[in-house]
C-alpha cells in the first residue's frame, strides 16, 4: 500500500470524548465552587446526547424505525430505560446493574437531581467524579457501537471507494492502524503485548484498540470464497483465547477475502454475546 493511498484513508466516524465533555471541562478547570452545578450539569447533558445520537441510529438498522421513533418519543423523559434497556439492544451487550460502571451512573444521577431539585451546592471532588462516569461511559459505548459503526465504514471504503492492494498481514494492519489512528478517539496500540501467567508467556495481539480505559483486541484473517466461515470459527476461537488469557473483554476479526463475500457476512456480525464483531471485507 503506496504512501498516497495511506493519506487519502479517511477518517473513522468515532466521537472523542474529550470533545464531548469540553464544557464541563472548561468551567471545572476554573476551579469556582460557584461552576460546580454547571460542570455536573453539562457532564449529564454530553452523556444524554451521546446515547441519543448513537442508541438511535444504531437501533433503525435493527429494528422498524417507526417503532424506534416511538421509543424515542416514550423514553424522553426515561433516561435510565434509554441506558439500562435500549443500550444493550443497541450495542448487542447487556448493561450488568451489579457492575460498577452502573452503579458510579446511579450515584452520578444523584447528584445532578440534587443539583437540579434542590439547589444544593456541589463540591469539586463530586463534580469530577460525575465527569469521570461520564468518561467511562463514553469509553465503554465507544468501544461497542462506534466499533462497529467504524468497521462498517472501513468495510466500505476498501469496498467501494478505494483500490488498495492488501496481500499480507502488515498490508491489513497498516491500513486498520491509519484508518483509526487518525482519530484521537481509539488510540492503536500495536505494540501492546500482556502477560499471562506465571511463566510469564506473553500474549501479542495484532492490533489492541484503546477507547479511553477500554481495550478491544483486533486480529487479521485471510480467506478465500467459500472458506470464509472455517477462517471466522478458527479465529474467534483464537481470539476467545486471547481474551480468557488477556482479561480483555472485546474483540474484532477483520477478515479480508478473496472473491465475493459469502452470504450471512454482508454486515458485521456479532458472537459470544457481543463480545467478539466479525467483519468480512472483500479485497
Amino acid at each position: 500500500m503506496s504512501s498516497s493511498q495511506q493519506r487519502k484513508t479517511p477518517l473513522a466516524d468515532l466521537h472523542t470524548p474529550e470533545e464531548l465533555l469540553d464544557g464541563a471541562e472548561v468551567l471545572f478547570s476554573f476551579g469556582n465552587p460557584k461552576m460546580m452545578r454547571g460542570v455536573v450539569l453539562e457532564a449529564i447533558t454530553a452523556l444524554e446526547a451521546y446515547v441519543q445520537a448513537i442508541v438511535f441510529s444504531a437501533l433503525k438498522s435493527k429494528i422498524d424505525p417507526a417503532l424506534v421513533e416511538w421509543l424515542e418519543r416514550k423514553t424522553r423523559m426515561d433516561f435510565d430505560s434509554r441506558l439500562s434497556v435500549l443500550t444493550p439492544v443497541a450495542i448487542g451487550r447487556p448493561i450488568d446493574k451489579q457492575s460498577r460502571l452502573w452503579q458510579d451512573y446511579k450515584k452520578a444521577k444523584e447528584i445532578r437531581n440534587r443539583v437540579t431539585h434542590s439547589g444544593r451546592k456541589v463540591a469539586s471532588s463530586e463534580a469530577r467524579f460525575v465527569i469521570d462516569t461520564v468518561y467511562n461511559w463514553l469509553a465503554y459505548l465507544g468501544s461497542t457501537v462506534e466499533l462497529e459503526v467504524a468497521l462498517i465504514g472501513l468495510k466500505r471504503y476498501i469496498e467501494e471507494k478505494a483500490p488498495i492492494e492488501i496481500n499480507t498481514e502488515m498490508d491489513a494492519i497498516s491500513i486498520i492502524l491509519d484508518y483509526f489512528g487518525r482519530t484521537k478517539a481509539a488510540e492503536a496500540l500495536v505494540e501492546e503485548a500482556f502477560q499471562v501467567g506465571a511463566r510469564a508467556i506473553q500474549v501479542r495481539p495484532d492490533i489492541v484498540l484503546g477507547f479511553g480505559q477500554y481495550r478491544v483486541l483486533v486480529e487479521t484473517k485471510f480467506s478465500h470464497k467459500g472458506y470464509t466461515q472455517m477462517v471466522v470459527e478458527s479465529a474467534i476461537e483464537q481470539v476467545s483465547a486471547f481474551m480468557a488469557a488477556t482479561g480483555l473483554v472485546q474483540s474484532a476479526i477483520i477478515v479480508f477475502q478473496k472473491g465475493e463475500v459469502q452470504p450471512g457476512f454482508e454486515s458485521v456480525r456479532k458472537y459470544q454475546d457481543g463480545q467478539v464483531y466479525v467483519v468480512v471485507i472483500k479485497v
